[in-house]
C-alpha cells in the first residue's frame, strides 16, 4: 500500500481533514484494511495495511496517525488563514471618471488589476463615503489613460504618507506602438523628477490616513493626492497618455491653402492644428469637438467650437447654409462609426474650390501586422491601436471613402513616424512574400489632400 493509502487510513478520524482524499497513482483496488484490537505505539488502535495473514503485512498505530492527520490539519488551517490574509492584503479602487465606461476603459482596468496581482477592485460613485473594509493596503487610480507596469504585488508603503506612482510620458517608451513591443523592450527606467501631485495613482495605508466621519471619496482622494510626497516606488509606475491632445499637427497645416478663408477643423481637440493655422493666414476657424474638457480649452483658441458628434455638427452648419474653404480631419476619421457619412457631410459645406486634408492611422503599418502575425492585439489609450477606433483604414480604403463621399483624391502620402522596433528582422521576413508591400509597412499614417469631385 502506498503512502496515499496510510495518509487516506490516518484521515478517516482527523476532524479538520474529514473528507479530505488523496488519490493514489495507479489504479489497482486498495488492498483490505483491518483493525488490530491491540493497543497501539501511542495507545491508540492499530491499522494492518494488508491482510494480517500476508507476508510482509505492516502494522501502524492510529495514534501516529491521529498525529499526522492533525499536523496536517494544523498546517491546512494555515494556509487558509495566509490565503484570506493575502486577499485582503491589497485593495484597489477606480475613482469616478468623466470618461465614458467603454471597452477600453474597462480592458484599462483589467490591466491595472493584473499589474498589482488582484482579482477585483471597487468602483465607487463620487459620493460614496469612504469604506475600504480591513483592507492593509489600498491603491486608488484616476483616469482611465495610464497604463501600469507589471508589479505583481502591493507598492511599498513605509510612512504616513501616500506613495505616488511614478508618471512617465509617451516619449519615455521610445519608438513602441503596441503593448507587445514595450514588453519586449523593457519598461522604461522610472525617474522621481515629477509633481506627485500629478500622479496617475497613490498608494497608502488606511490606518496610518483615516478618513474623516462621513467623508465622501472624492474629498478624500483630493486630500490624498495633495498630500503624495516625493517617496516613490521605483517600480510602481505608469505610461500615461496625454488627454486632450495638444498636437499643432504642422505637417497638415501646412498642406491647407493659407488662401483660405475659412477652416473647419473637424476633432479639433484642444485646437492646437486650427490655432497654427488661424495665426499663419489670418482666417476664421469653427472647431468641431465632442470632448467637453477639449471643446472648452479649444474655445479659447478658434473663433467657434461646436460640441457634439461630427457627422451631426456638419449637418447643423449645412443646415444653417454655412460654407467652408478649407477642412481638416486631423485623425478623426478612424473614430466614426460612420466616416464616409462624416466625409459627405463636409461636402455639402464645401465652396467650389476647397481643399480637404485628412490623415489617418495605418493598419499595415509593420507594428500591428507583427503583432498579429504573433498572435496579440492589445488596445491602448492612444496611438495605433487606440481603443477608440472604430474603422482601420490602408491607403486604399482611405481613397475609396473619400471617392464615395464625392472627393476627388489630389493626393495620398505616408508619414513614417517613429521606426517600429527590430524593423529590418521583419521586413527581411516579409521579402518571402513578393507582392508584400514594404512601404505601407513602414509608413505609421496615410495624409490625404482632396478636393469637390
Amino acid at each position: 500500500m502506498g503512502s496515499a493509502d496510510r495518509f487516506e487510513a490516518a484521515s478517516d478520524r482527523a476532524g479538520p481533514l474529514q473528507g479530505l482524499r488523496l488519490s493514489r497513482g495507479r489504479e489497482s483496488a486498495s488492498p483490505a484494511r483491518h483493525a488490530d484490537p491491540g493497543p497501539g505505539f501511542l495507545g491508540g488502535p492499530r491499522r494492518v495495511h494488508g491482510r494480517p495473514d500476508e507476508p510482509g503485512a505492516r502494522v501502524e498505530s492510529g495514534g501516529v496517525g491521529r498525529r499526522r492527520a492533525r499536523d496536517a490539519g494544523t498546517r491546512f488551517r494555515r494556509v487558509e488563514r495566509f490565503l484570506s490574509v493575502s486577499r485582503s492584503v491589497l485593495r484597489l479602487v477606480f475613482l469616478p471618471s468623466d470618461a465614458p465606461l467603454d471597452y477600453g476603459v474597462r480592458i484599462g482596468r483589467l490591466r491595472w488589476r493584473r499589474a498589482l496581482g488582484v482579482s477585483e477592485a471597487a468602483e465607487p460613485s463620487e459620493d460614496d463615503p469612504v469604506a475600504f473594509g480591513e483592507s492593509a493596503e489600498v491603491v486608488l487610480v484616476r483616469g482611465s489613460r495610464a497604463l501600469p507596469a507589471r508589479l505583481g504585488r502591493p507598492p511599498r508603503v513605509d510612512g504616513d504618507a501616500p506613495v505616488p506612482c511614478v508618471p512617465l510620458s509617451v516619449a519615455d517608451a521610445g519608438s513602441v506602438h503596441t503593448l507587445r513591443e514595450l514588453e519586449e523592450r523593457g519598461w522604461p527606467v522610472s525617474t522621481a523628477n515629477f509633481d506627485p501631485s500629478s500622479a496617475p495613482a497613490v498608494a497608502f495605508l488606511p490606518e496610518r490616513i483615516p478618513p474623516d466621519a462621513g467623508e465622501k471619496i472624492r474629498a478624500y482622494a483630493t486630500r490624498l493626492f495633495s498630500s503624495a510626497t516625493g517617496r516613490v516606488d521605483p517600480e510602481f509606475r505608469a505610461l500615461v497618455f496625454e488627454d486632450p491632445p495638444e498636437h499643432d499637427r504642422p505637417e497638415l497645416v501646412e498642406r491647407l491653402p493659407e488662401s483660405a478663408r475659412r477652416l473647419c477643423d473637424v476633432g479639433c481637440g484642444a485646437g492646437g492644428a486650427g490655432a497654427a493655422w488661424k495665426s499663419r493666414s489670418g482666417g476664421q476657424v469653427t472647431g468641431i469637438e465632442r470632448n467637453a474638457v477639449a471643446a472648452e480649452r479649444a474655445r479659447s483658441r478658434l473663433d467657434r467650437v461646436v460640441e457634439g458628434e461630427a457627422f451631426s455638427a456638419l449637418e447643423a452648419l449645412a443646415a444653417a447654409g454655412e460654407t467652408y474653404d478649407a477642412f481638416l480631419f486631423g485623425d478623426v476619421l478612424e473614430h466614426l462609426e460612420d466616416p464616409v457619412g462624416a466625409l459627405a457631410a463636409a461636402r455639402r459645406l464645401a465652396a467650389p474650390e476647397a481643399t480637404l486634408v485628412a490623415s489617418v492611422p495605418n493598419v499595415g503599418h509593420l507594428s500591428l501586422v507583427r503583432d498579429l502575425v504573433l498572435g496579440r492585439f492589445d488596445v491602448l489609450p492612444a496611438g495605433l491601436a487606440d481603443a477608440g477606433h472604430l474603422r482601420w483604414f490602408s491607403r486604399s480604403f482611405l481613397e475609396e471613402a473619400l471617392e464615395e463621399a464625392g472627393w476627388r483624391t489630389v493626393v495620398i502620402e505616408p508619414l513614417a513616424g517613429a521606426p517600429a522596433p527590430a524593423a529590418e528582422a521583419f521586413l527581411s521576413w516579409s521579402c518571402a512574400f513578393p507582392q508584400a508591400d514594404r512601404g505601407s509597412l513602414t509608413t505609421y499614417q496615410w495624409m490625404a489632400v482632396a478636393s469637390p469631385a
